[in-house]
């Protein structure tokens, strides 16, 4: 049965802006929805799991994070999109649990470990459009609201839409319509050095946008990405899940007990909160250390990626701080599944803490030059130091603090290169200033 998904109105290009926004938004969120389930996972033998079951997780985790870095690459079109006609970037989203009303009503997110609802969910999330499908019902959202935007009004407001895929839809409708009006080569009014590329980053299906053509690729891709559409696809996000779903059903139906994730808490908190409802504080001395450092390295990859976004002819500024914000990604997996392996707090005997992706209060791009640079390099070392007291020789995790000292050694900053570069080596140099 086919469902009518409600109308979205797009008039202006700031009304286009506003929606862009949305988007980049809710392919943030679901990023880290997607990385939460797979770090959730256990990690072997040592965890509980068969030899069989610890290869079939192994497989979940690496198909759960490829559909999250897709997140990332559309994440990146949106912002690309966005720059394309004349806007900046967009690499704010809400906390976790996303509250009502800053999505449609049957859009839930919120971060949980693996298990068969979380599955039921991602399904329903990247279903394709017109597709009926029910949400899981421990995801159902306890408010029904709409969300229009009336014909003639100036400010831009939330519009409601069934599915991203339809989101997306809309956009690109709204897309030529304006670019009728007004003619492409003033709606695509942005610097296309300004983007980020393939050749930038190698994130799968990425590209630049100029014009109505390059548009329709950027949410072409992200539309068969994640749905499918407009033809079946094995490797949509959507048919991934399925996937996953169906060999979990089975591994169930051998052994009822067959548990894959730690019970790591739903919507977990880094600091306490009035807002506590629904919430896990995570209070235990080191996994509240660990989570510290993770939304650390989080919060300083996203400084990276919008650094990237926005540099007017400076290929090589834009080439360094992708590579810098991908090492710094490569640190969190590790640290993310150690950190669900250790209980959250004394106040929830047999719940484990959990990634919260905190959030800094103002993520906007740093001005150009050697403060630049300085700033971004001392927090790497801050955090390498953070790491060095957390994991000391003997860790699992002991490596951690080497892998963000040699990140913070790729900066051009002279006196980091000199105290650090003799004990550690010295690797490529940043862009010179």
């Amino acid at each position: 049965m086919m469902v009518e998904e409600p109308k979205i109105r797009i008039e202006t290009r700031e009304e286009l802006i506003y929606l862009l926004a949305e988007a980049a938004a809710i392919e943030h969120t679901l990023m880290c929805c997607y990385f939460y389930a797979a770090w959730s996972l256990k990690r072997g033998e040592a965890d509980g799991l068969t030899a069989a079951q610890v290869s079939a997780v192994n497989g979940w985790r690496r198909a759960i994070s490829s559909v999250a870095i897709e997140e990332m690459t559309h994440l990146a079109l949106a912002n690309n999109l966005l720059i394309s006609i004349g806007a900046g970037p967009h690499f704010s989203r809400p906390a976790f649990p996303v509250p009502p009303v800053y999505f449609p009503s049957g859009v839930s997110v919120e971060l949980a470990r693996f298990s068969l609802p979380v599955l039921e969910h991602f399904i329903f999330l990247e279903r394709p459009e017109g597709k009926e499908l029910h949400d899981a019902a421990e995801f159902v959202h306890p408010l029904d609201y709409h969300r229009t935007q009336p014909k003639g009004r100036l400010m831009p407001s939330a519009q409601d839409y069934g599915t991203v895929g339809h989101l997306y839809r809309a956009i690109r409708h709204g897309l030529h319509v304006l670019g009728h009006h007004m003619g492409e080569e003033a709606l695509f009014c942005g610097d296309v050095s300004a983007q980020v590329g393939h050749e930038d980053a190698g994130l799968p299906g990425l590209s630049v946008v100029t014009d109505l053509a390059g548009a329709d690729v950027a949410i072409g891709t992200i539309i068969e990405q994640g749905e499918g559409a407009p033809s079946h696809s094995e490797t949509s996000h959507f048919n991934r899940f399925v996937n996953i779903r169906a060999e979990f059903e089975r591994f169930l139906a051998a052994d009822p007990r067959f548990d894959p994730s730690f019970p790591v808490a739903r919507n977990p908190v880094m600091t306490k909160s009035m807002f506590h409802e629904g919430r896990v504080f995570v209070g235990a001395a080191e996994a509240a250390r660990v989570l510290d450092l993770a939304n650390s390295v989080y919060g300083h990859m996203l400084r990276c990626m919008v650094q990237a976004f926005g540099r007017h002819d400076d290929a090589a500024g834009k080439h360094f701080f992708v590579d810098v914000a991908i090492d710094l990604m490569e640190v969190l997996p590790r640290l993310c599944s150690h950190l669900a392996s250790l209980p959250a707090d004394l106040h929830h005997p047999g719940i484990h803490a959990g990634m919260t992706f905190t959030m800094l209060r103002d993520i906007a791009r740093l001005p150009t030059g050697p403060g630049e640079m300085r700033v971004m390099a001392e927090r790497v070392v801050e955090m390498a130091h953070h790491a060095e007291r957390l994991f000391p020789a003997g860790h699992e995790l002991a490596a951690t603090s080497e892998a963000l000292h040699k990140i913070a050694l790729r900066f051009p900053v002279d006196e980091l290169r000199t105290v650090h570069g003799a004990r550690r080596g010295t690797p490529t140099a940043g862009p010179a200033l």
